[in-house]
């Protein structure tokens, strides 16, 4: 029997200090019920949405966890990290946790390429509550990876004189490489194909 229970969790995959799958199983649950009563954002702007599902985990863990919402509201805010273990203000990267949502089944963007640990929430909008009965929002997976400064890459501003573009970020070199390993959660019902998560076939399934 490998580590991925039936459940999705798979317990080989390495994890902050005293952050447990029970923890982690809680704010699931947590983020997919309080996200799902905002799906208004979602519908007017998809890439704000992602910012909510990352917020929703910061304060699930915060309560769920030891890890504690950093105190420096600026900090904890704008810049990194979200959580700390114990709360602490100046928390090393091995007790910095950093919280974020995305649609995307590897690709990872933040402000920041401060080294320490990172949760992200990959989640889907599901109109027919079909990935998971009953949920609008579902989180189909969940990699946690301890990431380094030489993990990220500049991607610059495409701003101009002209209007339009984005402020630059950084970005996560070979994520799909990156992340491979790092899934303390996958839905047993989805499936990866062609860049985009789907439901897997009974054929699948059964295999």
């Amino acid at each position: 029997m490998n580590a991925l229970d039936l459940d999705g969790f798979d317990y080989a995959v390495p994890l902050p200090p005293q952050l447990t799958i029970e923890h982690i199983a809680a704010a699931i649950d947590y983020v997919e019920d309080e996200s799902a009563e905002l799906i208004d954002v979602y519908l007017e702007q998809a890439n704000l949405f992602s910012a909510v599902v990352g917020i929703f985990g910061t304060k699930a863990l915060d309560a769920f966890s030891t890890y504690k919402k950093h105190k420096h509201p600026d900090v904890a805010q704008q810049r990194f990290p979200d959580l700390s273990l114990g709360g602490r203000l100046d928390s090393p990267p091995a007790h910095a946790l950093e919280s974020k949502g995305t649609k995307r089944p590897w690709e990872l963007q933040s402000h920041y390429d401060h080294p320490g640990w990172y949760i992200v929430w990959r989640y889907l909008v599901d109109p027919t509550k079909r990935y998971k009965p009953g949920k609008l929002v579902a989180v189909w997976r969940v990699d946690v990876k301890f990431l380094t400064k030489d993990d990220w890459k500049y991607e610059g501003s495409t701003a101009g004189v002209l209007g339009g573009g984005r402020t630059h970020t950084f970005g996560v070199k070979c994520p799909r490489s990156t992340f491979k390993g790092s899934s303390v959660y996958q839905c047993p019902r989805v499936v990866v194909k062609h860049g985009v998560p789907t439901l897997r076939s009974a054929q699948e399934t059964a295999g």
